[in-house]
């Protein structure tokens, strides 16, 4: 892979928001191979809360845009929204897609993904510029059920889930698990197909926002719910945010509303 260059770029905030710094860089992944990110850092004194940010199922870039489809960029506004309240963050390309080596279709290794993010989670909680006490993940869709087991394998301080399913992907077709086998094998085939993410909830300590809204037309609302109930059941600290009228990018007429990333980063931010 081209060596990244290293860029800063100051963002433009509104008044009264904290300005930020953001900057590419590389960072190892599960399999040994370089990932190319991108830090979004607060301005001002650190150490900052921070996290990981997951993307959802499909080749994504770090910025949220779909390889193929329309230009993108919802994770990287939610990068702003996040530095604007304080909170770094750390996005980035799936192995085989944007700047990150691997095969193409490697984005349908459910098993590589989860490496990717532990080793992702792991590196940024070895800054300087992150705070060692509140450094977590935050996982939108796949991403959030691949949140909550590498939130767990890297032992994260806390989780956000995003619009995450309560349920395995299921059968979704035989030349869809024969190209999966093709690029990871059969193990990686059966966790991506089966992998049950009320499990990986019941399986993490650190505490565990679950953020969803109820005009979601790809994950249903009520896996909101299962995930609460499976917190609640296994005596696990959960708190829960409902944003009305969201779809399942989490947002209300094109934005998610600021009340919500208050709330979002509120859950970052605190000392436990």
């Amino acid at each position: 892979m081209r060596a990244i260059p290293v860029t800063l770029l100051l963002l433009l905030v509104p008044g009264g928001a904290m300005a930020a710094t953001q900057r590419d860089v590389t960072l190892p992944g599960g399999n040994g191979d370089s990932l190319a990110g991108t830090l979004t850092v607060p301005d001002g004194p650190g150490p900052h809360p921070a996290v990981v940010i997951v993307g959802g199922f499909g080749p994504g870039t770090r910025d949220g845009a779909i390889i193929g489809g329309p230009p993108g960029g919802l994770y990287a506004s939610w990068a702003r929204e996040l530095a604007r309240r304080g909170v770094m963050t750390l996005r980035y390309d799936k192995r085989g897609i944007g700047e990150s080596p691997g095969p193409a279709l490697a984005w349908l290794d459910l098993p590589a993904l989860t490496a990717d993010a532990t080793a992702a989670l792991r590196w940024l909680s070895t800054r300087a510029d992150a705070d060692p006490a509140r450094t977590g993940a935050l996982g939108h869709s796949q991403g959030g059920d691949i949140a909550l087991r590498a939130g767990r394998d890297a032992s994260a301080d806390q989780v956000v889930t995003m619009a995450a399913p309560a349920r395995p992907l299921g059968r979704i077709g035989a030349g869809i698990r024969r190209v999966i086998v093709s690029v990871g094998g059969e193990r990686a085939a059966r966790e991506t197909l089966t992998r049950d993410p009320r499990r990986d909830a019941a399986r993490l300590p650190a505490p565990l926002l679950v953020v969803h809204g109820t005009r979601d037309e790809t994950v249903p609302f009520s896996d909101a719910g299962q995930l609460v109930s499976t917190r609640r059941e296994a005596r696990l600290p959960v708190q829960r945010l409902v944003i009305r009228g969201a779809d399942h990018s989490l947002a209300v007429d094109d934005r998610t509303p600021p009340t919500a990333w208050d709330r979002i980063t509120g859950f970052l931010r605190a000392r436990r």
